[in-house]
């Protein structure tokens, strides 16, 4: 079994990880850490690989607080979107055959979502396999 815990920069990634750990015990799991940074065109590239670099660093230091200490295999992506990241997401989980997206989300009013989308929704509604959130 293949677990994606997709890793955004909200306080609830600390309970997605507990989560994440615990499913991947149970299931004899291994778990992908994947983010995601929406990058704009007009960015500059050397802006976006700084980001890259310190979301990688974020990953490593979940896996080394979480998951290394549980004995559990995990993989980390970093991935750049041009658009927004739920697509890229769902792409990811087809194309490895993830069996369970685990992530954490946030209430945004439907304004907002109309406004500045939902990756949470978008992953919800397009994933190939079954999606657990935690709020």
């Amino acid at each position: 079994m293949k677990i994606l815990l997709f890793c955004k920069n909200i306080e609830a990634n600390k309970k997605a990880l507990k989560i994440a750990v615990e499913q991947a015990q149970a299931f004899k799991a291994s778990v992908c850490l994947v983010s995601c940074i929406e990058q704009e065109p007009e960015v500059p590239t050397d802006i976006t690989e700084e980001m890259m670099k310190k979301a990688s660093e974020r990953l490593r230091d979940h896996a080394a607080e979480f998951l290394q200490p549980a004995g559990i295999d995990c993989t980390m992506e970093v991935m750049v979107s041009t658009g927004h990241c739920g697509e890229k997401i769902v792409q990811y989980a087809r194309n490895k055959a993830i069996d369970l997206i685990i992530m954490a989300i946030r209430q945004r009013s439907k304004v907002g979502k109309v406004f500045f989308g939902s990756t949470s929704q978008q992953i919800i509604l397009e994933a190939p396999c079954m999606v657990l959130t935690i709020k």
